[in-house]
């Protein structure tokens, strides 16, 4: 099973990560949470007095004001024991989320290419992407909000703040300067729908196949795994991904993919992004 229009969404941000830095240089599992049962009800005779002491003297006529202490029976049973049982971590998710009724085949192709496009459609997200190139790891935060502002930092220690109003890069001393160069209209180009299909008909995927249900931080996903065949101008990068789609909102949450190095060649680059949904993000100019 093969497709051409489809996700890559992870490697589109890797691209974009990319095309901003040159332009600036100028050149899972997740755990089932265990539900919490309701507090058990004491027995019934321990809710009844004890038996008043024998002979008590005047001095223990106060003693059965200690009768209460029965009452700290229901206090013990309060005690939340079954979270203190840790959850299985490869638990499937509950059966709300039956594996039964996630999409195969054709319309598993199609789930990709709905999953990439109602994160497009989102008023703001952010995505960390951590890569591993044959050992050497970094890590990259773009926060985007529409239609058209990002903010990045890079795994190269490097900044950028991308608004229509202009483009703020930090210097090494940390203080944010003002660019001559604009490149929102550059990400406004690399963000069109028609430039992404175009992008992303150098993307190949074969052998989709379901994994299973999975609950990741607690949301109820589809784990998908296939392999992925990239052109990128003269390179063909080869490799396998997974993707954790969320059942309700069907949004990518989180993407792992290993290809071949093109910097390193002879090892493997292991890339792991994981996507959260904030409509509060806020991307405005930094104070200078």
């Amino acid at each position: 099973m093969k497709s051409r229009h489809l996700f890559g969404w992870s490697r589109v941000l890797v691209v974009i990560t990319a095309v901003v830095l040159l332009a600036a240089c100028g050149g899972g599992s997740g755990q089932p949470v265990a539900p919490t049962a309701a507090p058990t009800q004491p027995p019934a005779q321990v809710a009844q007095p004890t038996a008043a002491p024998v002979e008590p003297s005047p001095t223990e006529v106060p003693q059965p004001t200690a009768a209460p202490q029965p009452t700290a029976a229901p206090q013990a049973t309060n005690t939340p024991l079954p979270t203190e049982t840790p959850a299985p971590s490869d638990t499937p998710a509950p059966t709300d989320t039956p594996a039964e009724a996630a999409p195969v085949g054709g319309d598993a192709l199609n789930l990709l290419e709905t999953s990439m496009r109602a994160q497009l459609a989102q008023k703001a997200w952010r995505a960390t992407t951590t890569i591993d190139d044959g050992g050497k790891v970094t890590t990259s935060v773009v926060e985007y909000v529409a239609p058209g502002s990002m903010h990045m930092t890079t795994g190269q220690g490097m900044e950028f703040i991308i608004l229509k109003t202009g483009t703020y890069q930090k210097d090494k001393g940390g203080q944010w300067q003002k660019s001559q160069m604009d490149m929102s209209s550059m990400l406004s180009t690399i963000l069109d729908p028609s430039s992404i299909e175009s992008l992303l008909q150098g993307v190949s995927v074969d052998n989709l196949k379901f994994l299973g249900p999975q609950l990741l931080d607690g949301r109820p996903t589809w784990v998908y795994q296939y392999e992925t065949t990239i052109k990128l101008g003269d390179t063909t990068v080869t490799g396998t991904a997974k993707t954790w789609i969320g059942v309700l909102d069907k949004l990518p949450y989180r993407s792992e993919s290993e290809s071949d190095s093109i910097v390193n060649k002879g090892s493997k680059t292991k890339t792991t992004t994981v996507y959260e949904y904030d409509p509060t993000i806020k991307i405005e100019a930094p104070i200078q």
